[in-house]
Protein backbone atom coordinates (compact mmCIF):
# COMPACT_ATOMS: atom_id res chain seq x y z
CA UNK A 1 0.00 0.00 0.00
CA UNK A 2 1.70 3.21 -0.73
CA UNK A 3 2.85 5.67 1.75
CA UNK A 4 2.53 3.97 4.72
CA UNK A 5 5.71 5.83 6.13
CA UNK A 6 4.40 9.25 6.09
CA UNK A 7 7.86 11.32 6.25
CA UNK A 8 8.48 12.58 2.96
CA UNK A 9 12.63 11.70 1.73
CA UNK A 10 13.46 12.32 -1.36
CA UNK A 11 16.40 10.37 -2.66
CA UNK A 12 18.86 13.19 -4.13
CA UNK A 13 18.73 14.07 -0.11
CA UNK A 14 21.19 11.19 0.23
CA UNK A 15 24.74 11.31 1.05
CA UNK A 16 26.82 11.24 -2.18
CA UNK A 17 28.47 8.19 -0.80
CA UNK A 18 25.25 6.43 -1.07
CA UNK A 19 24.44 7.72 -4.96
CA UNK A 20 27.70 6.26 -5.78
CA UNK A 21 27.19 3.24 -4.64
CA UNK A 22 23.78 2.89 -6.55
CA UNK A 23 25.16 4.70 -9.81
CA UNK A 24 22.45 5.50 -10.74
CA UNK A 25 21.79 6.00 -14.73
CA UNK A 26 20.74 9.38 -16.06
CA UNK A 27 17.00 8.73 -16.98
CA UNK A 28 14.86 10.58 -19.51
CA UNK A 29 12.18 12.69 -18.14
CA UNK A 30 9.63 13.56 -21.25
CA UNK A 31 6.01 16.18 -21.15
CA UNK A 32 3.68 13.03 -21.69
CA UNK A 33 -0.04 13.76 -22.69
CA UNK A 34 -2.41 15.52 -20.48
CA UNK A 35 0.53 16.70 -19.01
CA UNK A 36 1.90 13.61 -17.21
CA UNK A 37 5.35 12.78 -16.80
CA UNK A 38 6.81 9.69 -19.02
CA UNK A 39 8.97 7.86 -18.01
CA UNK A 40 11.81 6.12 -20.89
CA UNK A 41 14.33 3.55 -20.46
CA UNK A 42 16.30 1.08 -22.23
CA UNK A 43 16.87 -2.57 -19.95
CA UNK A 44 20.03 -1.09 -18.96
CA UNK A 45 18.51 2.26 -17.75
CA UNK A 46 19.87 4.40 -19.61
CA UNK A 47 18.12 7.19 -21.57
CA UNK A 48 16.29 6.17 -24.77
CA UNK A 49 14.01 7.52 -27.29
CA UNK A 50 10.02 6.22 -26.77
CA UNK A 51 9.74 2.45 -27.58
CA UNK A 52 7.06 1.94 -30.18
CA UNK A 53 3.21 1.02 -28.55
CA UNK A 54 3.24 -2.34 -27.36
CA UNK A 55 -0.16 -2.95 -28.63
CA UNK A 56 1.29 -3.01 -32.32
CA UNK A 57 0.34 -6.97 -32.88
CA UNK A 58 -1.39 -8.03 -29.47
CA UNK A 59 -4.85 -9.01 -29.98
CA UNK A 60 -4.64 -10.63 -26.09
CA UNK A 61 -3.74 -7.85 -23.05
CA UNK A 62 -2.20 -11.03 -21.32
CA UNK A 63 0.30 -11.20 -24.02
CA UNK A 64 0.79 -7.54 -24.67
CA UNK A 65 1.38 -7.64 -20.81
CA UNK A 66 4.03 -10.82 -21.21
CA UNK A 67 5.79 -8.96 -24.06
CA UNK A 68 6.10 -5.57 -21.95
CA UNK A 69 7.90 -7.25 -18.75
CA UNK A 70 11.19 -5.13 -18.31
CA UNK A 71 11.96 -6.14 -14.19
CA UNK A 72 14.88 -8.24 -14.05
CA UNK A 73 14.26 -11.65 -11.80
CA UNK A 74 16.05 -14.61 -11.04
CA UNK A 75 13.69 -16.95 -8.57
CA UNK A 76 16.84 -19.04 -7.52
CA UNK A 77 18.32 -15.54 -5.74
CA UNK A 78 15.59 -15.10 -4.34
CA UNK A 79 13.91 -18.29 -2.57
CA UNK A 80 10.80 -15.87 -1.39
CA UNK A 81 9.50 -15.76 -4.96
CA UNK A 82 9.86 -19.36 -5.20
CA UNK A 83 7.41 -19.32 -2.22
CA UNK A 84 4.67 -17.24 -3.53
CA UNK A 85 4.79 -19.14 -6.49
CA UNK A 86 3.70 -21.83 -5.00
CA UNK A 87 1.14 -20.22 -2.39
CA UNK A 88 -0.78 -18.74 -5.63
CA UNK A 89 -0.23 -22.37 -7.54
CA UNK A 90 -1.70 -23.94 -4.58
CA UNK A 91 -5.04 -21.66 -4.73
CA UNK A 92 -6.18 -21.81 -8.12
CA UNK A 93 -9.84 -20.61 -6.85
CA UNK A 94 -7.98 -17.33 -5.55
CA UNK A 95 -6.29 -16.74 -8.57
CA UNK A 96 -9.03 -17.53 -10.77
CA UNK A 97 -11.56 -15.08 -8.97
CA UNK A 98 -8.69 -12.37 -9.03
CA UNK A 99 -7.72 -12.76 -12.48
CA UNK A 100 -11.67 -12.42 -12.91
CA UNK A 101 -11.80 -8.86 -11.58
CA UNK A 102 -8.98 -7.35 -13.17
CA UNK A 103 -10.45 -7.69 -16.59
CA UNK A 104 -12.90 -4.80 -15.93
CA UNK A 105 -9.87 -3.07 -15.48
CA UNK A 106 -6.47 -4.18 -17.01
CA UNK A 107 -6.83 -2.71 -20.49
CA UNK A 108 -7.03 1.30 -19.43
CA UNK A 109 -4.40 -0.04 -16.87
CA UNK A 110 -1.90 -1.54 -19.68
CA UNK A 111 -2.77 1.59 -21.90
CA UNK A 112 -1.89 4.03 -18.76
CA UNK A 113 1.10 2.10 -17.96
CA UNK A 114 2.68 1.77 -21.39
CA UNK A 115 1.80 5.42 -22.79
CA UNK A 116 4.35 5.96 -19.97
CA UNK A 117 6.74 3.19 -21.02
CA UNK A 118 6.87 1.88 -17.18
CA UNK A 119 7.11 -2.08 -16.95
CA UNK A 120 4.00 -4.20 -17.64
CA UNK A 121 4.86 -5.51 -14.49
CA UNK A 122 3.52 -2.59 -12.66
CA UNK A 123 -0.26 -3.43 -14.41
CA UNK A 124 -0.16 -6.42 -12.14
CA UNK A 125 0.48 -4.48 -8.52
CA UNK A 126 -3.11 -4.24 -7.94
CA UNK A 127 -3.22 -8.00 -7.35
CA UNK A 128 -0.77 -8.13 -4.96
CA UNK A 129 -2.10 -4.86 -3.71
CA UNK A 130 -5.85 -5.57 -3.33
CA UNK A 131 -6.64 -8.71 -5.52
CA UNK A 132 -8.25 -6.03 -7.73
CA UNK A 133 -11.55 -5.63 -5.23
CA UNK A 134 -12.24 -1.76 -6.16
CA UNK A 135 -14.04 -1.82 -2.15
CA UNK A 136 -10.90 -3.16 -0.21
CA UNK A 137 -9.98 -1.56 2.72
CA UNK A 138 -7.12 -2.41 4.73
CA UNK A 139 -7.12 -2.36 8.40
CA UNK A 140 -4.53 0.61 8.32
CA UNK A 141 -7.45 2.93 6.32
CA UNK A 142 -5.80 1.90 2.86
CA UNK A 143 -8.73 2.04 0.08
CA UNK A 144 -9.01 0.90 -3.36
CA UNK A 145 -6.73 -1.50 -6.20
CA UNK A 146 -4.16 0.47 -5.55
CA UNK A 147 -4.68 0.63 -1.84
CA UNK A 148 -3.59 4.57 -1.39
CA UNK A 149 -3.15 5.93 2.07
CA UNK A 150 -5.22 9.05 2.91
CA UNK A 151 -2.33 10.88 3.13
CA UNK A 152 -0.50 10.13 0.21
CA UNK A 153 -4.04 10.16 -1.71
CA UNK A 154 -4.23 13.72 -1.16
CA UNK A 155 -0.82 14.63 -2.06
CA UNK A 156 -1.48 13.29 -5.48
CA UNK A 157 -4.47 14.85 -6.13
CA UNK A 158 -7.79 12.01 -4.72
CA UNK A 159 -10.48 14.01 -3.09
CA UNK A 160 -12.10 12.16 0.06
CA UNK A 161 -15.22 12.85 1.30
CA UNK A 162 -18.21 11.66 2.64
CA UNK A 163 -19.87 11.08 -0.91
CA UNK A 164 -16.88 10.14 -2.82
CA UNK A 165 -13.46 8.82 -2.31
CA UNK A 166 -10.65 9.15 -5.02
CA UNK A 167 -8.78 6.23 -3.90
CA UNK A 168 -11.42 3.95 -5.19
CA UNK A 169 -12.24 5.51 -8.19
CA UNK A 170 -10.44 3.15 -10.66
CA UNK A 171 -9.39 5.83 -13.55
CA UNK A 172 -8.32 8.80 -11.27
CA UNK A 173 -6.42 6.03 -8.59
CA UNK A 174 -4.40 4.69 -11.24
CA UNK A 175 -3.34 8.15 -12.47
CA UNK A 176 -2.45 8.91 -8.94
CA UNK A 177 -0.76 5.55 -8.31
CA UNK A 178 1.35 5.83 -11.73
CA UNK A 179 2.10 8.97 -10.87
CA UNK A 180 3.65 8.55 -7.71
CA UNK A 181 5.84 5.39 -8.72
CA UNK A 182 7.32 7.06 -11.55
CA UNK A 183 8.42 9.62 -9.27
CA UNK A 184 9.57 6.65 -6.64
CA UNK A 185 11.77 5.20 -9.87
CA UNK A 186 13.38 8.75 -10.37
CA UNK A 187 14.64 9.09 -6.83
CA UNK A 188 15.80 5.91 -6.29
CA UNK A 189 16.82 4.64 -10.11
CA UNK A 190 15.43 1.36 -9.43
CA UNK A 191 12.18 -0.17 -9.96
CA UNK A 192 12.28 -2.94 -7.29
CA UNK A 193 13.45 0.03 -4.72
CA UNK A 194 10.43 1.99 -6.18
CA UNK A 195 7.99 -0.27 -5.62
CA UNK A 196 9.36 -1.01 -2.45
CA UNK A 197 9.10 2.65 -1.35
CA UNK A 198 5.30 2.44 -2.93
CA UNK A 199 4.99 -0.15 0.00
CA UNK A 200 6.13 1.26 3.47
CA UNK A 201 7.09 4.37 1.82
CA UNK A 202 10.51 6.42 1.14
CA UNK A 203 11.88 7.38 4.07
CA UNK A 204 11.35 3.84 4.81
CA UNK A 205 13.79 2.52 2.40
CA UNK A 206 16.09 5.66 2.44
CA UNK A 207 17.07 4.73 5.91
CA UNK A 208 17.34 1.30 5.03
CA UNK A 209 19.81 2.00 2.03
CA UNK A 210 21.98 4.56 4.83
CA UNK A 211 22.13 1.85 6.82
CA UNK A 212 23.61 -0.60 4.52
CA UNK A 213 25.54 2.04 3.12
CA UNK A 214 27.48 2.42 6.86
CA UNK A 215 27.77 -1.30 7.29
CA UNK A 216 29.58 -1.23 3.67
CA UNK A 217 26.67 -3.62 2.33
CA UNK A 218 24.60 -4.01 -0.79
CA UNK A 219 21.82 -1.83 -1.46
CA UNK A 220 20.13 -3.35 -3.79
CA UNK A 221 16.25 -4.56 -2.85
CA UNK A 222 17.01 -8.36 -1.49
CA UNK A 223 20.21 -6.70 0.69
CA UNK A 224 18.21 -3.98 2.57
CA UNK A 225 16.75 -4.68 6.10
CA UNK A 226 13.01 -4.02 4.98
CA UNK A 227 10.16 -5.13 6.92
CA UNK A 228 8.42 -8.01 6.44
CA UNK A 229 5.60 -7.15 4.55
CA UNK A 230 7.90 -5.05 1.94
CA UNK A 231 10.66 -7.73 1.73
CA UNK A 232 7.97 -9.69 0.20
CA UNK A 233 6.40 -7.52 -1.65
CA UNK A 234 8.35 -7.53 -4.45
CA UNK A 235 8.35 -11.48 -4.35
CA UNK A 236 4.54 -11.76 -4.51
CA UNK A 237 4.72 -9.58 -8.03
CA UNK A 238 7.12 -11.44 -9.35
CA UNK A 239 5.95 -14.61 -8.34
CA UNK A 240 2.31 -13.45 -9.83
CA UNK A 241 4.15 -12.09 -13.06
CA UNK A 242 6.03 -16.07 -13.38
CA UNK A 243 2.15 -17.40 -12.91
CA UNK A 244 0.49 -15.06 -16.09
CA UNK A 245 3.94 -15.99 -17.77
CA UNK A 246 3.72 -19.73 -17.97
CA UNK A 247 0.30 -20.04 -16.24
CA UNK A 248 0.46 -24.56 -17.80
CA UNK A 249 3.48 -24.32 -15.31
CA UNK A 250 1.14 -23.58 -12.49
CA UNK A 251 -2.37 -25.56 -13.66
CA UNK A 252 -3.77 -22.09 -14.02
CA UNK A 253 -6.19 -21.12 -17.04
CA UNK A 254 -6.15 -17.04 -17.63
CA UNK A 255 -8.51 -16.61 -20.69
CA UNK A 256 -7.76 -14.48 -23.49
CA UNK A 257 -8.96 -10.61 -22.67
CA UNK A 258 -10.00 -8.70 -26.04
CA UNK A 259 -7.31 -5.55 -26.30
CA UNK A 260 -9.85 -3.10 -26.36
CA UNK A 261 -11.83 -0.63 -23.79
CA UNK A 262 -13.82 -2.31 -21.05
CA UNK A 263 -15.50 0.91 -20.39
CA UNK A 264 -16.03 4.50 -21.57
CA UNK A 265 -16.32 7.69 -19.28
CA UNK A 266 -19.48 9.43 -19.28
CA UNK A 267 -19.85 13.14 -17.92
CA UNK A 268 -23.11 13.33 -15.71
CA UNK A 269 -24.83 16.14 -14.12
CA UNK A 270 -27.25 14.80 -12.24
CA UNK A 271 -27.93 13.55 -8.76
CA UNK A 272 -28.93 9.79 -8.37
CA UNK A 273 -28.48 6.92 -6.47
CA UNK A 274 -26.26 3.93 -7.67
CA UNK A 275 -29.08 1.62 -8.21
CA UNK A 276 -30.57 4.14 -10.52
CA UNK A 277 -27.71 4.61 -12.31
CA UNK A 278 -27.44 1.23 -12.62
CA UNK A 279 -30.78 0.83 -13.78
CA UNK A 280 -30.65 3.16 -16.30
CA UNK A 281 -27.43 1.33 -17.64
CA UNK A 282 -29.22 -1.66 -17.69
CA UNK A 283 -26.41 -3.18 -15.19
CA UNK A 284 -27.25 -4.84 -11.80
CA UNK A 285 -25.74 -2.58 -8.76
CA UNK A 286 -22.79 -5.13 -8.14
CA UNK A 287 -21.41 -4.86 -11.81
CA UNK A 288 -22.49 -0.95 -11.63
CA UNK A 289 -20.44 -0.36 -7.88
CA UNK A 290 -17.46 -2.41 -9.53
CA UNK A 291 -16.49 -0.19 -11.71
CA UNK A 292 -18.18 2.82 -10.02
CA UNK A 293 -16.80 2.12 -6.33
CA UNK A 294 -15.68 5.42 -5.42
CA UNK A 295 -19.15 6.56 -3.74
CA UNK A 296 -19.48 5.07 -0.16
CA UNK A 297 -22.83 6.28 0.60
CA UNK A 298 -23.66 4.55 -2.91
CA UNK A 299 -25.27 8.25 -4.03
CA UNK A 300 -23.77 10.27 -6.67
CA UNK A 301 -24.34 13.55 -5.94
CA UNK A 302 -23.76 16.31 -9.00
CA UNK A 303 -22.34 19.66 -7.03
CA UNK A 304 -20.11 19.30 -10.02
CA UNK A 305 -19.60 17.09 -13.19
CA UNK A 306 -19.42 13.63 -12.25
CA UNK A 307 -17.62 11.05 -14.18
CA UNK A 308 -18.94 7.64 -14.12
CA UNK A 309 -17.57 4.52 -15.67
CA UNK A 310 -19.66 2.11 -18.57
CA UNK A 311 -19.07 -0.94 -20.08
CA UNK A 312 -19.00 0.18 -23.61
CA UNK A 313 -21.70 -1.52 -24.74
CA UNK A 314 -23.94 -0.23 -22.17
CA UNK A 315 -22.89 3.47 -22.57
CA UNK A 316 -25.47 4.55 -25.33
CA UNK A 317 -28.46 2.97 -23.28
CA UNK A 318 -27.06 4.94 -20.48
CA UNK A 319 -27.31 8.18 -22.41
CA UNK A 320 -30.14 7.66 -23.65
CA UNK A 321 -31.86 6.04 -20.63
CA UNK A 322 -30.55 9.33 -18.86
CA UNK A 323 -32.03 11.75 -21.36
CA UNK A 324 -35.31 10.39 -21.38
CA UNK A 325 -35.42 7.76 -17.73
CA UNK A 326 -36.81 9.09 -14.76
CA UNK A 327 -35.23 8.16 -11.24
CA UNK A 328 -34.92 9.23 -7.61
CA UNK A 329 -32.44 12.18 -6.85
CA UNK A 330 -31.97 12.51 -3.37
CA UNK A 331 -32.44 15.22 -1.48
CA UNK A 332 -31.46 15.81 2.39
CA UNK A 333 -34.85 16.12 4.88
CA UNK A 334 -34.47 16.48 8.55
CA UNK A 335 -35.90 13.90 10.57
CA UNK A 336 -36.34 14.51 13.81
CA UNK A 337 -36.18 12.81 17.14
CA UNK A 338 -38.91 10.42 17.57
CA UNK A 339 -39.34 9.98 14.32
CA UNK A 340 -40.00 6.33 12.84
CA UNK A 341 -38.39 5.21 9.53
CA UNK A 342 -41.42 3.54 9.03
CA UNK A 343 -42.96 6.63 9.07
CA UNK A 344 -40.97 8.72 6.97
CA UNK A 345 -40.54 5.78 4.19
CA UNK A 346 -44.53 5.97 4.44
CA UNK A 347 -44.66 9.76 3.89
CA UNK A 348 -42.06 9.56 0.51
CA UNK A 349 -43.34 6.78 -0.88
CA UNK A 350 -40.50 4.32 -0.51
CA UNK A 351 -39.56 1.18 1.02
CA UNK A 352 -37.41 1.46 4.88
CA UNK A 353 -35.09 -0.79 2.70
CA UNK A 354 -34.24 1.65 0.66
CA UNK A 355 -34.30 4.78 3.01
CA UNK A 356 -31.33 2.18 5.45
CA UNK A 357 -29.41 1.39 2.41
CA UNK A 358 -28.26 5.54 2.13
CA UNK A 359 -29.24 6.19 5.53
CA UNK A 360 -27.13 5.40 8.61
CA UNK A 361 -30.02 5.46 11.36
CA UNK A 362 -29.37 5.82 14.90
CA UNK A 363 -32.53 4.24 17.11
CA UNK A 364 -33.53 3.11 20.05
CA UNK A 365 -36.96 1.15 20.55
CA UNK A 366 -37.30 1.88 16.61
CA UNK A 367 -37.57 5.69 16.71
CA UNK A 368 -34.52 8.28 16.08
CA UNK A 369 -32.48 9.31 18.92
CA UNK A 370 -31.99 12.61 18.05
CA UNK A 371 -32.42 15.34 15.00
CA UNK A 372 -31.08 13.42 11.89
CA UNK A 373 -30.21 14.72 8.52
CA UNK A 374 -31.43 11.49 6.29
CA UNK A 375 -31.46 11.28 2.31
CA UNK A 376 -34.95 10.94 0.98
CA UNK A 377 -35.74 10.47 -2.71
CA UNK A 378 -37.66 13.21 -5.13
CA UNK A 379 -38.52 11.71 -8.12
CA UNK A 380 -36.89 13.52 -11.37
CA UNK A 381 -37.11 13.03 -15.14
CA UNK A 382 -34.63 13.59 -17.89
CA UNK A 383 -31.58 15.14 -17.64
CA UNK A 384 -30.61 18.70 -19.22
CA UNK A 385 -27.90 19.72 -16.98
CA UNK A 386 -29.28 23.16 -16.58
CA UNK A 387 -32.51 21.21 -15.72
CA UNK A 388 -30.87 19.02 -12.96
CA UNK A 389 -29.10 21.25 -11.39
CA UNK A 390 -31.65 23.81 -10.62
CA UNK A 391 -32.83 24.12 -7.33
CA UNK A 392 -35.41 21.03 -6.44
CA UNK A 393 -38.39 22.47 -4.79
CA UNK A 394 -39.95 21.22 -1.71
CA UNK A 395 -42.08 17.61 -2.39
CA UNK A 396 -46.34 18.29 -2.49
CA UNK A 397 -47.76 17.36 0.85
CA UNK A 398 -47.92 14.34 1.21
CA UNK A 399 -50.16 13.60 3.69
CA UNK A 400 -52.51 11.95 1.51
CA UNK A 401 -50.10 8.73 1.12
CA UNK A 402 -49.87 9.21 5.04
CA UNK A 403 -53.11 7.34 5.94
CA UNK A 404 -51.69 6.70 9.45
CA UNK A 405 -49.49 8.86 11.96
CA UNK A 406 -47.83 7.67 14.88
CA UNK A 407 -48.77 9.77 18.48
CA UNK A 408 -45.25 10.93 19.98
CA UNK A 409 -45.22 11.69 23.81
CA UNK A 410 -47.02 15.44 24.35
CA UNK A 411 -49.48 14.93 20.66
CA UNK A 412 -52.93 16.15 21.76
CA UNK A 413 -55.99 15.59 19.21
CA UNK A 414 -56.03 20.07 18.95
CA UNK A 415 -52.43 19.24 18.52
CA UNK A 416 -52.45 17.05 15.85
CA UNK A 417 -55.52 18.36 13.95
CA UNK A 418 -53.98 21.97 14.08
CA UNK A 419 -51.38 20.12 12.51
CA UNK A 420 -52.87 18.32 9.85
CA UNK A 421 -55.10 21.03 8.75
CA UNK A 422 -58.18 19.46 10.42
CA UNK A 423 -60.92 19.55 13.19
CA UNK A 424 -60.73 17.57 16.30
CA UNK A 425 -64.20 15.98 15.10
CA UNK A 426 -62.65 14.77 12.05
CA UNK A 427 -60.19 12.88 14.17
CA UNK A 428 -62.31 11.75 16.11
CA UNK A 429 -64.61 10.39 13.29
CA UNK A 430 -61.72 9.01 11.34
CA UNK A 431 -60.73 6.95 14.81
CA UNK A 432 -63.41 5.02 16.33
CA UNK A 433 -63.31 4.61 19.95
CA UNK A 434 -60.59 6.93 20.63
CA UNK A 435 -62.83 8.80 23.19
CA UNK A 436 -60.11 11.72 23.04
CA UNK A 437 -57.51 9.62 24.93
CA UNK A 438 -54.26 9.42 23.40
CA UNK A 439 -50.86 7.25 24.17
CA UNK A 440 -47.41 7.79 23.21
CA UNK A 441 -47.01 4.96 20.43
CA UNK A 442 -50.72 5.01 19.55
CA UNK A 443 -51.37 4.76 15.41
CA UNK A 444 -54.12 7.41 14.10
CA UNK A 445 -55.91 6.93 10.80
CA UNK A 446 -56.12 10.59 9.39
CA UNK A 447 -59.19 11.59 7.67
CA UNK A 448 -59.41 11.99 3.78
CA UNK A 449 -57.77 14.86 2.14
CA UNK A 450 -55.91 15.68 5.37
CA UNK A 451 -52.49 18.36 4.91
CA UNK A 452 -49.64 19.58 7.24
CA UNK A 453 -50.60 23.14 7.90
CA UNK A 454 -48.57 25.56 7.01
CA UNK A 455 -46.51 26.11 10.04
CA UNK A 456 -45.79 22.44 10.83
CA UNK A 457 -44.78 21.10 7.53
CA UNK A 458 -45.20 17.05 6.79
CA UNK A 459 -41.64 17.52 4.63
CA UNK A 460 -38.70 19.28 6.05
CA UNK A 461 -35.78 20.01 3.52
CA UNK A 462 -32.44 20.48 5.18
CA UNK A 463 -29.12 21.23 3.80
CA UNK A 464 -26.51 18.35 3.56
CA UNK A 465 -23.99 21.12 5.63
CA UNK A 466 -23.08 20.67 9.25
CA UNK A 467 -26.28 21.79 11.54
CA UNK A 468 -25.44 24.47 13.26
CA UNK A 469 -25.19 24.36 17.18
CA UNK A 470 -27.96 25.79 18.41
CA UNK A 471 -27.16 24.64 21.98
CA UNK A 472 -25.75 28.18 22.87
CA UNK A 473 -29.01 30.34 21.89
CA UNK A 474 -32.09 30.38 24.10
CA UNK A 475 -34.69 28.55 22.84
CA UNK A 476 -38.09 28.48 24.41
CA UNK A 477 -41.51 25.60 24.36
CA UNK A 478 -45.21 26.52 24.84
CA UNK A 479 -46.40 23.70 27.36
CA UNK A 480 -49.39 21.38 25.91
CA UNK A 481 -51.95 19.72 27.43
CA UNK A 482 -50.36 16.31 28.62
CA UNK A 483 -46.89 17.63 28.93
CA UNK A 484 -44.83 16.15 31.68
CA UNK A 485 -41.39 17.73 32.52
CA UNK A 486 -40.33 14.06 31.53
CA UNK A 487 -41.24 13.83 28.31
CA UNK A 488 -40.35 17.94 27.26
CA UNK A 489 -36.58 16.87 28.70
CA UNK A 490 -36.47 13.82 26.30
CA UNK A 491 -38.26 15.51 23.01
CA UNK A 492 -35.16 18.43 23.75
CA UNK A 493 -31.90 15.52 24.46
CA UNK A 494 -32.25 16.97 28.11
CA UNK A 495 -32.70 16.09 31.28
CA UNK A 496 -35.21 17.47 33.93
CA UNK A 497 -32.36 18.68 36.25
CA UNK A 498 -31.53 20.98 33.12
CA UNK A 499 -34.87 22.25 32.38
CA UNK A 500 -34.59 23.02 36.16
CA UNK A 501 -31.56 24.88 35.63
CA UNK A 502 -32.96 26.68 32.65
CA UNK A 503 -36.27 28.12 34.38
CA UNK A 504 -34.67 29.37 38.56
CA UNK A 505 -38.74 30.02 38.74
CA UNK A 506 -39.36 26.39 39.50
CA UNK A 507 -39.91 25.11 42.75
CA UNK A 508 -39.24 21.44 43.89
CA UNK A 509 -42.83 20.49 43.37
CA UNK A 510 -43.76 23.21 40.93
CA UNK A 511 -46.10 21.61 38.39
CA UNK A 512 -46.04 23.05 34.73
CA UNK A 513 -49.30 23.87 33.31
CA UNK A 514 -50.83 24.05 29.85
CA UNK A 515 -49.57 27.58 28.40
CA UNK A 516 -46.97 28.40 29.94
CA UNK A 517 -43.91 29.11 28.33
CA UNK A 518 -40.44 27.01 29.32
CA UNK A 519 -36.60 27.58 28.14
CA UNK A 520 -36.02 24.49 26.94
CA UNK A 521 -32.02 25.08 25.64
CA UNK A 522 -29.01 26.68 27.72
CA UNK A 523 -29.51 30.49 26.82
Amino acid sequence: MPGINKAPCRFPLLSLAILAVLSIQPIHAAAGDAGIRTLQWNDDGAGADPAPSADAGDADVWQRIRNGFKIDDDASENPLVSMHEAWYAARPDYVRRMIERSRRYLFHIVQEVDRRAMPMEIALLPMVESAFNPTAESPAAASGIWQFMPATARLYGLKQDNWYDGRRDVTAATEAALDYLGKLYLDFGDWELALAAYNCGEGCVTRAIEKNVQQGLPTDYASLPLPAETRNYVPKLLAIKDLVNNPDRYGIAIDTLPNQPYFKQVTVRASMDIRSAARLAGMSSDDFIALNPAFPRKLIRSDAPVNLLVPVDKTDTFQRNLETGSWDSWQPYRAHKGDRPQTIAERFDVSVARLEELNPFHLKRGRLVRDQVILVPVRKRGTNAAQDDAPVAPAPPAAPRQARIDVQQGDTLFSLARRYGVTVADLDAANPGLNGRLQAGQRLRLPDGAAPASDAPAIRHASLAAPVDTSSRPSRYTVRHGDTLSAIADRFDASVADLKAWNPGFRKHSRIRAGQTLVVRRP
